[in-house]
């Protein structure tokens, strides 16, 4: 199993007590699968990409990668050599690079031949509408925009595993319907693992399986009780 989250907790002091998100969840993700985790605003999806991706520890609960312990790991040291590409609810540009040269780093990271690399640019700007964009910088364009530029980072890296928070916030009907069956093609043609989290019906009913969050507890007594782990 390419990931397997375990018993997971994630809770957040209050000023009168704690919120407390997933409550125990469990779910395992195969090689070549595509999961879509779905749930309303508020409800821990974001937190749940940033704690599988190890920006974020969780209070309890266990992150497993190939059979390995990675819980505590940070993101560069919890995937080893497997190539992960991830699009975050917030942009993750470099505002200080342009367009292209945001892209061009994420491909030389993942060991991507200077050679190749301009070709794999282009064809990812062009998909996505940004091909005049290319000497642009970020803070100088819409979110929508910035949103299409970590979508097209993701693509012109070709990983083996994507994973991706809500992917089409910021994007307008005309760029979601090129997106999903990008992303279905992507799985069903080249064997690319999806984790995927939205709150659209729609956007979810392209994943080969579900995971529904629920609602978060919240609780206003008992603080020390339910104090989170480091």
């Amino acid at each position: 199993m390419l990931l397997y989250v375990k018993a997971l907790l994630k809770d957040y002091k209050r000023e009168n007590g704690f919120l407390r998100l997933y409550n125990g969840l469990t779910f395992g993700l195969d090689k070549g699968d595509f999961l879509a985790v779905t749930g309303a605003s508020g409800w821990g999806k974001s937190t749940l990409v940033n704690i599988i991706l190890g920006v974020e520890k969780p209070s309890r609960g266990t992150i497993l990668h190939d059979g390995k312990d990675v819980t505590r790991l940070p993101f560069m040291k919890r995937f080893g050599k497997s190539r992960v590409a991830a699009v975050f609810q917030r942009s993750t540009s470099l505002p200080q690079l342009t367009v292209g040269q945001n892209l061009n780093l994420a491909l030389s990271l993942v060991g991507i031949k200077k050679t190749e690399r301009k070709e794999r640019i282009d064809e990812a700007l062009s998909f996505f509408g940004l091909e005049n964009s290319s000497g642009s910088f970020p803070e100088n364009l819409s979110a929508g925009q910035k949103r299409r530029i970590d979508l097209a980072r993701a693509l012109a890296v070709r990983s083996d595993f994507l994973v991706l928070d809500e992917p089409v916030s910021d994007l307008d009907t005309s760029t979601t319907n090129l997106l999903l069956p990008l992303l279905k093609g992507m799985n069903r043609d080249h064997g690319t693992t999806v984790l995927m989290t939205t709150a659209i019906p729609r956007v979810a009913s392209i994943a080969k399986h579900q995971v529904h969050l629920t609602t978060p507890m919240v609780s206003v007594s008992n603080v020390n009780a339910h104090k989170a782990e480091a």
